[in-house]
């Protein structure tokens, strides 16, 4: 499970509290973050910030706060390659891809990221989400770039692309 145990019990602010989108976000113990419809980062969880070892200036970066991304070949992606760029690029989710993150000392770490965006009553992109799942088995990466694979993650089978097969 995602998220940490909690006390989310309402502080003296009367009875009909609720905690803020920002607080609850930030119980969820999985990398995640979110951006406007341009791709500029609007948030981040503390999960996020230790996965791409960095703190980035919110609205200022785009796509993603990591420092580089690389498909599972060890292939520099441009930033409009990136997970949630491709999703803003295709007016969808994209689920199911394998990415590299690298930190700016050099450490990498293989993830499973599921970029979703987030539309308003019409339909319009307004936003976008994306939830990085840190693959925890490295040989789960088959460096295949088209063909897809079966492998398991937490038990259960995944099928599974590399960002640059999309």
């Amino acid at each position: 499970m995602f998220i940490d145990e909690c006390d989310l019990s309402p502080p003296d602010r009367g009875w009909n509290y609720e905690p803020s989108r920002a607080e609850l976000l930030q119980k969820i113990s999985a990398p995640l973050y979110t951006t406007d419809a341009e791709g500029r980062l609007t948030y981040y969880n503390d999960a996020a910030a230790e996965l791409w070892g960095r703190h980035p200036v919110i609205g200022e970066e785009r796509w993603c706060g990591s420092w580089r991304i690389y498909d599972t070949d060890g292939k520099l992606l441009a930033r409009e390659q990136w997970p949630l760029a491709v999703a803003f690029q295709q007016s969808r989710a994209v689920h199911g891809l394998q990415a590299v993150l690298e930190q700016p000392d050099g450490t990498r770490m293989p993830v499973m990221p599921h970029p979703t965006l987030l539309r308003d009553k019409s339909g319009v992109v307004v936003a976008g989400a994306n939830i990085l799942l840190k693959i925890t088995h490295p040989s789960a990466l088959h460096g295949q770039l088209s063909t897809p694979s079966s492998t398991e993650l937490g038990g259960y089978p995944v099928r599974e692309r590399s960002i640059a097969a999309i």
